[in-house]
This record gives C-alpha cells, sequence and structure tokens, in this order.
C-alpha cells in the first residue's frame, strides 16, 4: 500500500537493477522447471473444486430494463435466458475469503448492445453511498464495474462504472497502471436503492467497443467496491499474490453474429464569446486585447474499421469547457511538475502510446489547428499514429521574427507485438519540427510477465536534437545539436503479504524529448519501494504493515543530484481509513554544474517527519491529509546569491463534503513555508485555497463554481522569487446527455497584484527593455476575463 507521500526523485545503481532482473530471471526458470526432477505426487485428499471463471452471455431477443429485475430478482420467465454469475471473492482487505455482501450479475446481449445488471445485496440498505454527482465522481460512493478485455491480450481493457443512482465513471484500462478515468464513451446506465440493498444495469452498445471482427469470447472482470468495509469483491478471484487484474480475467462466451454497424462519428461544435486578455508576449508593449460577440466552430470525426481499428481528425478543437487543473506544489521546484491531459482529442487510445518513458506527453501541444490519429489491434499487433500541428510557437515571437505564425509540427508512431499472454515488444518514435529544428527520439521497448508476481518492464531509446532557426527569438529547441540515449527498466513483484518496486533510469547528457515528459538529462537514477503487510483476524485494524521508498541519483559525472529515503508503519482501517506517521531524510546535491556561483558540489541534508491521513468516515465526507516538517533547498536565491539550506513546513489537504445528495463540495488546502536555517529568516511561504461546489439537477444538467486562491509571499532578502496573488473564479452550466453531446454556459474571470502600469517604465514613459519583470501591486488587477457558450452534438451513422 502506498501511502502517497511527495517524493522527489527517482531511482540505485545500475548493477543493483541488473541483480534484480537476473533474479527475475532466475526466479521464472525455477518456476518453470520446478516439476522436471521432482516425482509426481498423488494427493490423499481429492481436489477442491475450482471456481467457474467463465460465463455464458445468451442473445436476446429485446433489451434488458432495470424493471425486470423488480425485487431484486429477475422476471420468471427471463431468469432462464441469462448468464447468472455469483461467487464474489475478497481482494481487500481480506483477499482470497468470501465477499462479506452477495452479489449477483445477470448478463445478456441483443445484436447490438451488451447488458450486465447488478444485484447487491446488503444488510443495512440506509447507509449506502450513492449521491446524484458529476460524471466519473463516483468512486468514494458504493459502486459496480464491469471491466471489458474484448482482444483478449490480457493487457488492455475498457472500465465501466456506475453508482447507486446511475452515475457513471469509464476508464481506460492498462496492466500495471492506474485507470485513466480521462477516457469517455457512450454507454447507459441506471442504478436503484431498494430495501435489500441496490441494483444497477450497464448497457453498452457495441459500437462504442473495439473488439476483434471474428470470435465469439471476451475477456472480463467483475467488481464491487463496498466502501464501508474498505472491501473490493471480484469475479473470478483477482488474487493480489498475482502480478496484473486481465491476467486473471474470466471469459464472457457466446458473443457472436454482433458487430459496432454504425462506425462513423462526427463531432462538431460551435462556440462563442467575449473575451477580455493581458497580453505580454512583447514585454515592452503589453496591452488588453478584447474580443466581442467572436464566433468559432471546428469538431471531430471518427472511422472505425472493422470494429477494431479506429481513425480519428480533429480541425480547430477547443478546449474551454476544460476543468481546472487540481492545484500542485509549483513554486521552487527542482525538476519540472507533471499535470494530467484533461482535452478529450488526446484521450481515446491514449494507452497505445504508453511505454516506461513517457514519449508522448501532449501538454506540450498547446494550441493544434488540426490533428490525426490511428489507434487499434490487427491479430496481435497494436498500432498507434499521431499527427498533430500546433501554432502556439509561432505566435511566442513579435512580428518580423522569421518564425512568427510558423507551426510546429509533431508525428508519433508505436507498433507492439504481443507474443502469447506474457510478453510484448514494442518500437516507438516521436518527432517535433519546427523552423527547421527538430527533436526526434526513437527506440525500443519490452513488457513481461516473467512469473505471476513478477513483471519485467524495459525500454531503450535514442534522441537527436537540433537548433531551430537561430535568428529567431523561438528557443523551442536547445542551442546547437546534441543527441544521447536513455534507458529505463522496471521490476514489480506483486504479494499478498509482500510487494516491490524498481525502477531505473538513465538519461544521457545529450538526451532531450521536447515531445515527451522526463526529470532531467545527465542522470542515474532509482526509485525502490517495497512494502510488507499483516492481516490480523478478529480486529478492527483490517491490515498493517511497513512501507520504505528510497530514490537516488547520480550524474555521469559520479557526483550525487539527490538521496530521498522514507520510512513508514501504515494501517488500515474499516470505512477506507489509513493511518501512516513518516519519518526520512532529504538530500540534494547542487554544484557549478547546475548553473549556480559555486565553486564546487555542496551537499544539503536534513531529516524530515509527519503523517498522511486518509479515508471516507461518512457517505457525506471523504479526507486525504498529509502534513511534513522537514528541509528544502532555496533554488531560487537572490541575484548573485547560492543556493541554500531551509527548514520546510508542507501540508496538503483535501477534503469532499456531500452535505446533500445533489451536492459535492470539494476543497483543497496547500501550503509551503520555508525559513533559512542560516538566520531562521522566512525564505518564502506558497498557499493555495480552491473550493469547487457542484450542484447536479439530473444527471445530465448541473451547475459547477470553481474558486481558487494561490498566494505567494517571499523574502526578496533571500530569494528571487516574486511576491504573487491571484485569484480565479470559473462558473459554469453544464448540459452533458452523454459525451460528445453537449451544451456548456461558462464565465472565467482571473485577477492579480498586477501593477497597473503593466511594465516598468522609465523617465520618458516607456517601458523598460532591461528590466521586463512585470510590477507587482498591493491592489489587484483584472488580467483575464472570459464569458462563453459552446454547444456540441455526436452524430453516429
Amino acid at each position: 500500500m502506498q501511502v502517497g507521500i511527495r517524493a522527489r526523485g527517482f531511482v540505485a545503481l545500475p548493477r543493483f537493477a541488473a541483480a534484480l532482473l537476473l533474479l527475475v530471471g532466475v526466479a521464472g526458470a525455477q518456476v518453470n522447471d520446478s516439476s522436471a526432477n521432482k516425482p509426481t505426487v498423488v494427493s490423499a485428499e481429492p481436489p477442491k473444486a475450482q471456481r467457474p471463471s467463465d460465463v455464458k452471455v445468451p442473445l436476446l431477443d429485446q433489451p434488458l430494463r432495470l424493471s425486470d429485475f423488480v425485487g431484486m430478482k429477475p422476471r420468471p420467465e427471463l431468469a432462464d435466458k441469462l448468464g447468472e454469475v455469483t461467487g464474489f471473492i475478497q481482494n481487500s482487505p481480506a483477499d482470497g475469503h468470501p465477499a462479506t455482501q452477495r452479489t449477483e450479475v445477470w448478463l445478456g446481449h441483443t445484436k447490438s448492445t451488451l447488458y450486465a445488471v447488478f444485484l447487491c445485496f446488503d444488510d443495512h440498505p440506509g447507509l449506502i453511498r450513492g449521491h446524484l454527482a458529476r460524471r466519473e465522481n463516483v468512486l468514494t460512493d458504493d459502486n459496480v464495474s464491469i471491466l471489458l478485455d474484448p482482444f483478449q491480450d490480457r493487457r488492455r481493457g475498457v472500465l465501466f462504472t456506475v453508482n447507486p443512482v446511475g452515475v457513471q465513471a469509464d476508464a481506460a484500462w492498462t496492466e500495471n497502471n492506474s485507470p485513466d478515468y480521462s477516457y469517455d464513451q457512450v454507454w447507459d446506465s441506471e442504478g436503484r436503492v431498494t430495501r435489500e440493498g441496490w441494483m444497477a444495469i450497464v448497457a453498452i452498445p457495441f459500437r462504442s467497443l473495439r473488439f476483434r471482427p471474428v470470435g465469439t469470447d471476451w475477456g472480463v472482470v467483475l467488481m464491487r467496491n463496498y466502501p464501508r468495509n474498505s472491501e473490493t469483491d471480484y469475479w473470478p478471484r483477482i488474487a493480489t499474490s498475482i502480478s496484473g487484474t486481465l491476467s486473471q480475467e474470466g471469459t464472457l462466451k457466446g458473443i457472436e453474429g454482433v458487430t459496432g454497424s454504425h462506425n462513423v462519428q462526427i463531432n462538431p461544435y460551435v462556440l462563442g464569446q467575449n473575451e477580455k486578455t493581458l497580453l505580454s508576449l512583447d514585454p515592452t508593449n503589453p496591452f488588453f486585447s478584447q474580443r466581442t460577440f467572436e464566433g468559432t466552430a471546428g469538431g471531430e470525426a471518427k472511422f472505425i474499421l472493422k470494429d477494431s481499428i479506429v481513425f480519428d481528425a480533429t480541425v480547430n478543437p477547443d478546449f474551454s469547457d476544460v476543468e481546472s487543473d487540481q492545484p500542485q506544489f509549483t513554486v521552487n521546484q527542482r525538476y519540472p511538475v507533471y499535470f494530467p491531459e484533461l482535452r478529450p482529442f488526446f484521450l481515446e487510445n491514449a494507452n497505445y502510446f504508453s511505454t516506461p518513458i513517457t514519449l508522448l506527453y501532449t501538454r506540450n501541444i498547446i494550441r493544434p489547428d488540426f490533428g490525426g490519429r490511428v489507434t487499434g489491434k490487427i491479430g496481435h499487433t497494436n498500432i498507434g499514429m499521431l499527427f498533430v500541428d500546433d501554432r502556439e510557437p509561432g505566435q511566442t515571437v513579435q512580428q518580423g521574427d522569421p518564425l512568427y505564425d510558423k507551426k510546429a509540427t509533431f508525428a508519433v508512431g508505436r507498433v507492439a507485438q504481443d507474443f502469447g499472454k506474457n510478453f510484448t515488444l514494442g518500437a516507438m518514435y516521436t518527432d517535433e519540427e519546427f523552423g527547421g529544428g527538430f527533436n526526434r527520439i526513437g527506440g525500443v521497448d519490452l513488457t513481461w510477465r516473467a512469473t505471476p508476481a513478477w513483471t519485467v518492464l524495459a525500454q531503450m531509446v535514442e534522441s537527436a536534437t537540433k537548433q531551430n532557426n537561430p535568428q529567431s527569438m523561438a528557443t523551442v529547441f536547445p542551442a546547437g545539436y546534441s543527441a544521447g540515449p536513455a534507458t529505463d527498466i522496471q521490476v514489480s513483484r506483486s504479494g499478498h503479504a509482500f510487494s516491490l518496486f524498481d525502477e531505473y533510469q538513465d538519461f544521457a547528457t545529450g538526451f532531450s524529448s521536447q515531445v515527451g515528459f522526463y526529470q532531467t538529462a545527465d542522470i542515474r537514477s532509482d526509485h525502490l519501494h517495497s512494502t510488507y503487510q499483516w492481516y490480523p483476524k478478529k480486529s478492527v485494524i483490517q491490515s498493517f504493515g511497513l512501507e520504505t521508498n528510497q530514490n537516488i541519483a547520480f550524474n555521469h559525472q559520479g557526483q550525487r543530484v539527490y538521496h530521498y529515503t522514507t520510512f513508514d508503519p501504515f494501517w488500515l482501517l474499516p470505512r477506507n481509513i489509513v493511518l501512516a506517521p513518516l519519518v526520512g531524510q532529504n538530500s540534494d546535491t547542487v554544484g557549478p554544474q547546475n548553473g549556480y556561483l559555486l565553486n564546487q558540489s555542496r551537499n544539503f541534508t536534513e531529516n524530515f517527519g509527519g503523517f498522511v491521513a486518509r479515508g471516507a468516515p461518512y457517505k457525506q465526507m471523504n479526507f486525504n491529509v498529509q502534513a511534513i516538517r522537514g528541509g528544502n533547498v532555496n533554488y531560487n536565491p537572490v541575484a548573485g546569491g547560492v543556493p541554500s539550506l531551509m527548514n520546510e513546513e508542507t501540508v496538503q489537504a483535501l477534503m469532499s463534503v456531500l452535505p446533500i445528495r445533489q451536492v459535492t463540495i470539494d476543497n483543497t488546502y496547500l501550503l509551503d513555508r520555508d525559513h533559512s536555517v542560516a538566520d531562521g529568516q522566512l525564505v518564502y511561504e506558497t498557499q493555495t485555497f480552491r473550493t469547487k461546489i457542484n450542484y447536479q439537477f439530473t444527471r445530465a444538467f448541473s451547475a459547477r463554481v470553481i474558486t481558487e486562491y494561490d498566494s505567494t509571499l517571499a523574502n526578496p532578502a533571500e530569494t528571487s522569487l516574486l511576491r504573487t496573488k491571484d485569484v480565479q473564479t470559473q462558473a459554469l452550466l453544464t448540459w452533458l446527455p452523454h459525451p460528445g453531446t453537449a451544451i456548456y454556459v461558462g464565465y472565467n474571470n482571473d485577477i492579480q497584484n498586477l501593477d497597473r502600469s503593466l511594465c516598468n517604465r522609465t523617465a520618458g514613459g516607456g517601458c523598460d527593455p532591461n528590466n521586463t519583470t512585470p510590477p507587482r501591486s498591493s491592489n489587484y488587477l483584472n488580467d483575464g476575463r472570459q464569458f462563453f457558450v459552446k454547444a456540441s452534438y455526436l452524430l453516429r451513422f
């Protein structure tokens, strides 16, 4: 169990990773060959009966409805026409034990739709957690899921989840990764609480799925989440001692004579807006741009070939309805901060581009005009291709610049071949071109389930980067020419009691990825994480254990970059409550190689302590709190200064309150307060307050307001950070009957403590070209305001 501490880096030495890899190989050989030299033994007791892991899905002559299950059972004349699944088994907290509450699932399909009806019996139906919330916001409620693997490759799937009032969540599933809930698909659901528990129906049109044009068997996993007991139940059994979920999937049999049929989708949109924005591209001439009653249009199109290959295209995509990013610590960070992708076009089948090294980070593509993508599976071959432009680089320079208004282009391709159920070999290539410069990366990767418990992922790539037109002020690519390799090796073990994960990375000095996301070049790093758990019987404590994290890195000259170590015991209680005190040590090394005015490398080390607490004690509230007292490095010293050690206090607190069935209030608070170890002076303090209130009138119609306050209080005698204050407000009315068809009415507003002069003025009144840092004020200035109406409609032919 990972309690979620904020780690600063990844990373051990190549020999350690290689030793682990060798150990896995030996273990796999021993498992495969151990029976060869042993005599056959016949057990004195008859073998235990194996629970079935397959179910027949009959063809129905009419659709299923929840009204067919009055009294938590199917109509008598319907029962013999459906497939039935019972006997759910716990995965947590008591792996392998029978579920504490009975669950039945009834399955069937028509020519166009797959149906799954979940009957969830509950001894205390008044305590069932089910809220009328926005789509995807159901994971802390009671919920049920069906995970489908139509290709039966045990590598990728699609997850459909529903809560007791029928609110949907869906996700793209990739083994050894977290579900990607940014994925959206069109399907139907309904939920209802009864005197015996609750029930839900999931109706998935075959046109919303990708599957083999021939074949009648699909992989499947059925799940029930019972949060009051911190319990997750599965059919078939998903053992914690075996790596992966799809690797243990069951089989849906009898899905034949079906097709996606209608395989063309068009999703146009129109947008009207009033917008006022402060433009400071030219720091010597900042000004406000105002657009009134501006209209635009665009959209996406999809063509599906033989139900398994998807062709996507977009023209002038618009992302005005995308929610703002969840707050993170972004001030005084040594390395880039990762933000997940939220934009619809980049989300479907994004897992076809997933590799150990993140070679495609679509947040690097900022303002595309058009794009195309091909993803899917042919036999045992997975393919993914993406072509898209970006007009942003040409907008970062002024008129007259040789690259003004020029576009960057991105091309990404990946092919992966599955060999049996346990081995995949892939190749990937990325290319960004702009102004005569480029960043190109190519390489190979593999995924290997060496044994049921051990999994190995590895990737080797090489980059080549050339500077764009040096006569331009656009600095998309580094100066000159550089090239270098990068390597990533991951080894993981899944177990009921003991789990381990180790990742070794090596990025050469000349490596660069403008399309992907990585920590930094010129680094060798290793991240080792392990847990051991005990499961006491007849105790309010469901499990307790020990967790360790170690991150260590060196550059290619043998100099240490950082070393972070964390140790924490943890306890799991009912209602998904986790308690974990933390202790550890952080050590960072910086020097002239990092651009600081130091004669030699200097190490900064400090111990830390804190705690993590999270849970959902009531159906009206869930929380996640982390508080740490430790140390940090001042990476932003005053001009002419050098980094120094700071005492650091951080708090991350997230709390959701659901006072009534239709209202969800999500609150976030972040605090990072740092004092100089040398003189005790405050260096900086950052705080973030964010509140998101959502009122759900119906499952389709909602109103949402987000207010966020961000501030940085900086001591100019200790740091070059600026004193900033920012207040953002967003209001949105949404009608979303299903993904693709929606009407949004929104208002966004931003105010900052910017001086109304907009720049540092010279004696003559003009902007000072030698001091282009925007001046700050004690008052606020509205630097951005937008009102918009957007409508889109999904056409399926």
